[in-house]
This record gives C-alpha cells, sequence and structure tokens, in this order.
C-alpha cells in the first residue's frame, strides 16, 4: 500500500467514499434497468390485444428512465455527503 501513503488519511478516505458512491449508485443503476424493462415487456404485452397505442407506454419507460437517472445522482450525492463528515 505505497499508493495510500502518498496521501492523507481524510483524502484517501474521501476516495474511498468516492468509490462507495459510484458503486451504490451503478448498483441501483443495474437494477432499475431490468424492473424498467420487464414493466415495458409486459405492459406492450397487455395492451397488444387490445390494440393501443403504445406511445403512452413508451414515454413512460422514458419518463422512468429519466427518475432512475436522478435517484442515481440523489445517490451518489448523499453518499459522498456522508464521506464529507
Amino acid at each position: 500500500m505505497l499508493r495510500s501513503a502518498m496521501f492523507s488519511t481524510r483524502l484517501e478516505r474521501r476516495r474511498q467514499f468516492n468509490r462507495l458512491a459510484v458503486l451504490a449508485a451503478a448498483t441501483l443503476f443495474a437494477v432499475g434497468i431490468p424492473l424498467i424493462a420487464v414493466w415495458a415487456v409486459r405492459a406492450f404485452d397487455m395492451f397488444e390485444a387490445a390494440e393501443a397505442d403504445r406511445g403512452p407506454i413508451i414515454l413512460g419507460v422514458l419518463i422512468a428512465l429519466a427518475v432512475l437517472v436522478v435517484l442515481c445522482l440523489i445517490t451518489y450525492a448523499v453518499v459522498r455527503a456522508v464521506g464529507r463528515y
């Protein structure tokens, strides 16, 4: 661990929390994408029988993706904020 001797303990702690924040946000994203995909496939299957317009489903998927990205950013920011104190 020669590399960690080059940095102060405070800086090393921030770097570790940065890694943890990225891991938490990536995990949330990795779990969210399949959930959105499952919901979209079920919605397409359900409305295919009714031959409904697919526009609202596509709009719902885009909104869900936007919300997922915002949640990932919030998760990243919260973990980084905890690491500062």
